[in-house]
């Protein structure tokens, strides 16, 4: 038998060959077997490649003989197949290419004459003259799967470029073969596409997240999982043999797992439970642990899918939230006045043991479901009935009424409450009673007691003006025949009667200074009691500072040189004047300079001087001594009645302590102040302040 012979009788055994491994390629591939794919592709490639190379033979010798007749060959090489010269233009294409060009294009096109960039839009290379320019320099054939969008149609194709060995018409020649895989490789972009999709699923969900075998160990897992299992067990799922779910879970489980495998594997019923603690570390965690089983479309178990949700930070606000509520019922328990809440229908449904204590009530069951008109007395139900409406629309109240005890009693109670609304709607009333017994008993008391103090003060202020009007009439009285001795004895004084010797006349002058004494005594008392009728201090009028200094240190100037004290002043220049009485002020100035002379030993010093205050529109004076000084402890005294400072020396001269008494009066009714500062040792200042006269606008 002749080689044309033979291999036109092995020609249809190889194209069989080749359509049969091609259809089972794809089977493979849609089935997901990519290894037995792969091979039968490989397989079907050698098939073709050795009837490529007889076809070609063949092509050549009818090709050497001139005859167009044997390009017919092609037809018979069940994928659409080219031949085509170096540059990429088509000598000749089998009817299977033809009819794939009509499909895509829709009408008849005749390929020969035309590159294959024309043809194939866009091309599957970058430019076909590029990979069969490749193809002639290496001399192998090439397989490259290629993804095509053509018009409205899209899909892949296995490509396989083969050069020959003979040329036509001087170029060389390459034929070009296809294979449709668009059905194989989409299944594997759809694949490859849920497994993408699946591991966003698994990374994206805030849950661990494990996929178990029939053995119940871990096959796969999501990252948040991965650590989990890191952390339990001191492992990566890529280091040896999975960890089985017995690893992982909790202790308290262990003991039960039989039973839960049992109930996953065999009733196929998911198991679930709210809150397990595992302590790793020095940490503790909480899970919500569910293990749900995962069946084939017969209902047998194929896998079990492990979820973890971290609840830890719910446990933690949990405790949080029952210890608040635990410190809260601790303080509502502790106040000495009763709690209570009402619900919407105000009914209680809630109270202390202080609030039963007010109701003589042992449980609070007694309690709810009552509303406050069943706890008071009739007369108070209006009351009640209207601070409840008030409540119900949202006002506080708060109110006094009466509670009924269960032993027939009525308390006194003040009602301190208000509204509950959630989202505009009434939800209750929460409110505090305050028992008034005892503020009641107290205020029982008070009033018996305010009333004896009423009466003593009636009494008191009845002896005090009898007092105070035994002084002035005492005053007046005495007045009159001091006026008397005085006049007789500054007449004896003065010779209108009559020569005095010596010693006579040192009896008189004695007698003319205790008359002095007396009359000042007099009308200190004059003076307290005008005092505290408010009378005391006249009109005002604007006074120049220097003239109420001046003439106080004018007046007291011979009595401090018979003493041996250095009497001055100090005025600051532009001082503007004061709103006084001057007669009082001087009576001010007269006691303080008179009090310095009196406690200033001889040799002494007494500075009275004029400044402006510190204070906003004041003039402040100063009568500064040498004298011993006063102890801090007796300071506040000085402003009291009939208090007066002993010097370790005697006075020489008395009186009833009522100067500075009378002066704190003067000045405070001016809108003054008076004060003192002293150390033992360093002398005493007094102050006080007066203010600047305003013009009335």
């Amino acid at each position: 038998m002749g080689m044309r012979q033979r291999f036109t009788q092995r020609l249809p055994i190889t194209l069989y060959a080749c359509s049969s491994l091609a259809m089972a390629s794809v089977a493979l591939a849609t089935a997901g077997k990519a290894l037995a794919s792969a091979a039968c592709s490989s397989l079907c490639f050698v098939l073709l490649v050795l009837q490529i190379v007889f076809s070609a033979s063949a092509h050549q010798r009818r090709a050497k003989r001139g005859s167009d007749r044997d390009v017919i060959a092609l037809d018979s090489f069940p994928l659409p197949s080219f031949l085509v010269d170096d540059e990429g233009l088509t000598l000749a294409a089998n009817s299977a290419a033809r009819r794939m060009l009509r499909a895509w294009r829709g009408w008849d096109i005749d390929p020969e004459g035309k590159t294959l960039s024309e043809l194939f839009l866009p091309p599957y290379f970058r430019a076909w003259e590029e990979a069969l320019s490749s193809q002639e320099t290496e001399g192998s054939s090439i397989s490259k799967t290629v993804r095509f969008f053509h018009e409205n149609r899209m899909g892949a194709f296995r490509v396989w470029i083969n050069p020959l060995n003979e040329s036509m018409a001087g170029k060389r020649v390459f034929l070009v073969s296809l294979e449709d895989v668009s059905a194989p490789e989409a299944e594997y972009m759809a694949l490859l596409e849920a497994k993408e999709r699946e591991s966003g699923v698994f990374e994206s969900v805030p849950v661990k997240i494990a996929v178990l075998d029939k053995n119940f160990r871990v096959i796969r897992c999501n990252l948040q999982m991965q650590e989990w299992i890191g952390k339990v067990c001191a492992r990566n799922l890529s280091e040896g043999e999975a960890p089985a779910a017995l690893d992982i879970v909790p202790r308290e489980f262990r003991a039960d797992w039989k039973h839960i495998l049992h109930r996953v594997l065999v009733e196929g019923k998911a198991f679930e439970q709210s809150r397990v603690h595992q302590r790793v570390g020095e940490k503790d965690y909480y899970h919500r642990v569910r293990l749900y089983p995962i069946t084939d479309e017969n209902g047998n178990f194929r896998e079990a899918l492990l979820l973890y949700e971290d609840v830890t930070e719910y446990v933690r606000l949990e405790r949080k939230l029952s210890e608040t509520t635990d410190y809260l019922n601790m303080l509502i328990e502790s106040l000495n006045d009763g709690f209570y809440a009402l619900d919407e229908e105000t009914r209680f449904s809630f109270c202390n043991q202080r609030f039963l204590e007010i109701l003589g009530l042992d449980k609070p069951d007694e309690l709810y479901g009552l509303t406050p008109l069943d706890i008071v007395p009739p007369e108070e139900r209006e009351k009640v009935s209207q601070m409840l409406d008030l409540r119900r629309k949202g006002e506080r109240v708060f109110f006094e009424t009466l509670l009924k005890r269960v032993d027939g009693e009525s308390v006194p109670v003040q009602i301190s409450s208000a509204p509950i609304f959630r989202s505009g709607r009434f939800m209750g009333i929460v409110g505090i009673a305050h028992d008034l017994t005892e503020r009641r008993r107290l205020e029982a008391m008070v009033e018996r007691s305010q009333e004896v103090l009423e009466k003593a003060y009636r009494e008191l202020s009845t002896l005090d003006k009898m007092k105070s009007d035994f002084i002035a009439i005492a005053s007046h009285e005495l007045r009159t025949p001091l006026s008397i001795i005085k006049g007789y004895a500054d007449a004896f004084m003065y010779g209108e009667l009559g020569e005095l010797t010596p010693f006579q006349l040192e009896k008189m002058k004695i007698i003319n200074a205790r008359a002095d004494q007396m009359t000042k005594i007099i009308n200190d008392l004059l003076d307290m009691s005008r005092l505290q009728e408010g009378r005391l201090v006249g009109e005002k009028w604007p006074t120049p500072v220097d003239e109420l200094v001046v003439n106080a240190v004018s007046e007291y100037a011979g009595r401090a040189s018979q003493s041996g004290i250095s009497l001055g002043y100090e005025i600051e220049e532009g001082l503007p004047p004061v709103s006084a009485d001057v007669w009082r002020v001087h009576q001010v100035l007269e006691n303080l300079i008179g009090n310095a002379i009196k406690f200033t030993p001889e040799g002494g010093e007494i500075m009275v001087s004029a400044r402006r205050s510190t204070e906003p529109g004041m003039v402040e004076f100063e009568v500064r001594d040498t004298g011993p000084g006063i102890p801090e402890s007796e300071q506040g005294k000085l402003f009291t009645p009939f208090f007066q400072v002993e010097p370790s020396t005697a006075r020489s001269a008395g009186g009833l302590g009522l100067g500075l008494v009378i002066s704190k009066g003067i000045v405070e009714a001016h809108g003054g102040r008076i004060w003192v500062e002293s150390e033992i040792g360093e002398g005493s200042s007094f102050k006080f302040t007066l203010p600047i006269h305003r013009e009335e606008s």
